[in-house]
Formats: structure tokens, sequence, C-alpha cells
């Protein structure tokens, strides 16, 4: 695992790939080696054939040629040996069969105690074929020349061949004086040596020389190529060290060819933007939070060195008031401003709500605190993904933002259409400008005639509105309202069609904030 640190990739390509060709090449090697001894084994076996037809045909003297003077003492089948070499045979292990199972004759193969080379009963003359046949235990034969060395197969091929043969000539070949006319069996072992040899030599060709220096070849191939396929990625690397290093406005660079590495380069890139767009808001998130909490904080100072320099003087009801009413808007701005942090971490789905229920607890909240100008235009039980808090959220922001800029009325409707719940909250206040419809639900963002930050406005509730809903897989907007003036704020969230579940527990359940409204336009 260490050297697997240590090695480059193009390395472990190159070793890969020789890897692999070495077990390829020597499969092949195997496979081809075999491939010539399969060549060579059909000479073997036409070179049996043309023997063994040399010695049925030996048997019977040749008419056209007087027999040549015979020493006495001879053995009987020497006439026929020198036929035979006359004939051109060369030496190979064999044995002539006869119907009884004794052999004639036999050259280089040892009888045994057991007739392992039975006499065919099939009576056509000249039919040959090939059998694979166990030697027995101490049967031995000798097949070596004329080149190789001796084979020392215990289980080998043979050759044989019947023919009819004459009583006269069986008897002068074995010296007998009893053998009538029958069908001679000859078993000629197929010599492999030669085919064997032809394997050997290709193996030892292909193994010293192909294999090893196909292997490097293969080898340097992987490692040029995998060069020029990381060229890219190497490009990709210096790049982002760059953009790590504070370049956060640059991107990698997408390769022309759109394979596996354009479709990384792409992915990184939209990655990137992403980061600079969090971090570019991320920034100007604390940049606005600092900006926004100085004003509380120095009206809250100012009041108590006020009252400190002059203790005499001093309403210290009062100064507790305005000190404490200072301090709820510093909490509700701070709890606003880490809810809009952790805006990205929040589950998809954490539970379902009846949002329809949640909705009336707010809206008797409200009336029992003294709010006379909501009215409910449609209120219908539905079941979205979320949690008490967050969704507690969208509602109380929306009415406290209605509730703000409303002159004598704002209008409430829950309703589903599509598959979606909707959520409508309208007020014939001041409205909203077209083109202010969308910049509404940025952060910290007032319109003119909302400007003061000492009435309760933070300029984050509707952002807030619009991170919980998309994070819900909702979605939160201005549209032009139905009633031809004032504002209109429209929210939709998927509604939940499995069973209904507990909404997923807090750890501090969510109670409505009384006004003064969280979103000021």
């Amino acid at each position: 695992m260490r050297l697997r640190g240590r090695v480059s990739v193009r390395v472990r390509a190159a070793l890969g790939a020789a890897a692999a060709s070495v077990l390829a090449l020597s499969l092949a090697t195997v496979w081809v080696g075999d491939a010539a001894y399969q060549q060579w084994m059909p000479n073997a076996e036409d070179k049996a054939l043309r023997e063994a037809t040399l010695l049925n045909e030996a048997i019977r003297p040749r008419e056209d040629r007087p027999a040549a003077p015979t020493d006495p003492d001879a053995p009987p089948w020497e006439a026929w040996l020198d036929r035979l070499i006359e004939g051109g045979y060369q030496q190979s292990a064999y044995a002539l069969v006869l119907e009884d199972g004794s052999w004639a004759v036999h050259d280089r193969i040892d009888p045994g105690k057991v007739d392992y080379l039975p006499p065919l009963t099939t009576r056509i003359a000249g039919n040959a074929d090939l059998v694979r046949i166990h030697l027995p235990d101490g049967v031995g034969y000798d097949i070596g020349m004329p080149v190789g060395p001796n084979p020392t197969d215990r289980t080998v091929t043979f050759l044989r061949r019947t023919e009819p043969n004459r009583g006269q000539d069986l008897n002068a070949l074995t010296g007998r004086t009893d053998l009538a006319d029958q069908w001679v069996t000859t078993y000629i072992m197929v010599n492999p040596v030669e085919a064997k040899a032809a394997r050997a030599e290709v193996r030892s060709i292909l193994g010293w020389y192909v294999v090893p220096y196909g292997s490097l070849f293969v080898a340097l191939v992987a490692w040029a190529v995998t060069g020029l396929a990381l060229r890219p990625v190497e490009a990709i690397r210096r790049r982002m060290e760059r953009i790590g290093a504070g370049a956060f406005h640059e991107r990698v660079p997408v390769p022309a060819a759109r394979d596996e590495i354009a479709g990384l380069a792409v992915t990184t890139n939209r990655t990137l933007d992403r980061l600079e767009r969090s971090l570019i808001e991320q920034r100007r998130l604390v940049t606005d939070a600092a900006h926004e909490l100085r004003t509380p904080v120095a009206v809250l100072r100012s009041t108590l060195e006020v009252a400190l320099a002059h203790p005499e003087r001093a309403d210290w009801r009062e100064v507790v008031e305005r000190s404490l009413a200072d301090t709820a808007r510093l909490h509700r701005l701070t709890d606003d401003l880490l809810l809009l942090s952790r805006g990205e971490e929040r589950p998809r789905q954490a539970g379902t709500v009846d949002w329809g229920d949640l909705l009336g607890e707010q809206l008797a909240e409200r009336a029992f605190g003294g709010e006379r100008r909501i009215r409910v235009l449609e209120l219908r039980p539905v079941t979205v993904p979320g949690t008490e808090q967050l969704l507690g959220r969208v509602v109380d922001n929306l009415l406290d933002n209605a509730c703000r800029h409303a002159a004598e009325r704002v209008t409430v409707s829950l309703r589903a259409s599509d598959g979606w719940a909707v959520l409508t909250v309208a007020d014939d206040g001041p409205g909203i400008p077209a083109a202010d419809r969308e910049r509404v639900f940025e952060r910290f963002v007032r319109l003119d005639e909302a400007r003061s930050r000492t009435d309760g406005g933070t300029g984050l509730g509707l952002s807030l509105v619009r991170g919980i809903a998309e994070g819900l897989g909702g979605s939160a907007e201005a549209v032009e309202p139905s009633a031809g003036a004032g504002a209109e704020l429209v929210v939709r969230l998927p509604l939940d069609t499995s069973e209904p579940a507990p909404a997923q527990s807090d750890d501090h359940r969510y109670t409505a904030t009384p006004p003064p409204a969280a979103t000021s336009r």
C-alpha cells in the first residue's frame, strides 16, 4: 500500500499493461506451441501409415526379383527385414499381431505379460485408424530415433492397419509351420518426437523473445498513452492549485474532446461557480450583518451611556424597556442570520406537517393579540414536508410583512393545486414595483419606503421564506396582485402523498413572535 501511494498513475498503468501483456503473451505462447504440435502430428501420422504399409508389404516376397541366397543359420525374418529396409523404412516401435493375438514380429517395444495390442476384427484390406493405448507397467519402448529424446509417456498413439497375408509368407517370417492364411494387424507407434520438438522450439522462441520484449513495448505504449490522457488532468490540477491560492474567479480548462475528463472539468467548473457564489454570498452576509448589527448595538450603547452619565435624571424603567426592545431586535436578527446560514444544511424532507393546522394556529394567535385586519379566504388541510419550526417561520414572516404594510386588510388563502400546496398572502398596502419583485427576496433589501432600521424590519424575512421554500422543494415569489393593488406573495410546497407521519421534533417548538414584522420592503 505504501508503494502504491508513491508510484504515479502512469507507472501503475504501465506496470498493469505489462502484467496483462505477460499473461496474454504467455497464454498465446502455450496456445501457439500446441498449435505447432497439432500441425506436426498429421505428418507423424502419415509417416506411421507409410511405415505400416511397408511393414505389411514386406511380408510378401517381390515376384519380379529372385530371392537372394540366405544363410541357413540366419533368423527367418532376415529376408523380410532386408525388403523392409530396401523400401525405405525408418526405425520405429511396431508389432505385427496375428489373429490369435500372438506377435509375428516386433521391434522397439516389449510384448509384456498382457495382450494390450489386440488384433482387429475388421476384415477390410488396408483399413487403418488411430488408437490411444495405455501401456501396462513394465512395457518399455523406444521411438527416439531418428530425432529428439525418447518420450516417457505411458499413454501413446498407435496407428493400426489390417491386411490379409498368406500362411506361407507368415511361416517364412516367423519360422513357424502351422500358420494359415489370415489377417494381420500392424501396430506402429506414432512418433510425436518431432511434433514435441517443434512445440518446444516455438515456445522457447516466444517465451524468450516475444513475451519480454512484447511486454516491454506494451508497457512503454501504455506509459506514453497514459501521459497523453493525463495531460488535461495535470492542467486541471495546476489550475485548481491557483484557484486554491485565491484566484476564485478562474476556472479549470475543459478539453476539446468530449470524454470523461471533459465531463470532470465541466462538473468541476460548475462546482467552482457554486462555491464562488457561496463565498460571495458569505462575504456579503458577513458585511451586511455587521452593518445591520451596528445600529441596534450603537442605540443600545448610547441609551446605557446616557443613563450612566446622568443617573439622577434617567428614567430607569424606560431605559430598561428600551434596552430590552433593542436586545429583542438583536436576538431576532441573530436568529434570522443563523437560520439563513444553515439554509443549505436543512434536510429536504425532515417529516410532514399539516400546514393548514399550523396556519390556523398562527392566525388564532394574532387574533388573540389584537390583529383584526387578517381575512381568511380559503383554508384547506394540506400536508407538506418540513418541520413546524421552518413552516411556522414561513407563515410568521409572510404575515409580519403583510401586516406591517397593510392599510386596512390582509387576505390569506391555503389550497391544494396540481400536487402543490399554495399559500397566498396579500395586503392592500403600497405594493411592490414589478422591477423589485425579485429583489425583495435578497438579503437585507429594503425598498425606499421601508429603509428605517428602527421600525422592526431586518431585511431577512422574505429571504428566509424563499430559502426555506426552496430547501423543501418549493418556491416563493411576488406576483401581480389579483386585487389590482397592494402586494401578493405566493409560496408553493409539494404535497406529501405518503401516509401522514409525525413531524420531526425540534429542540424548541416553534412559537409565533408577535409584531413588529421581521421583513420589510
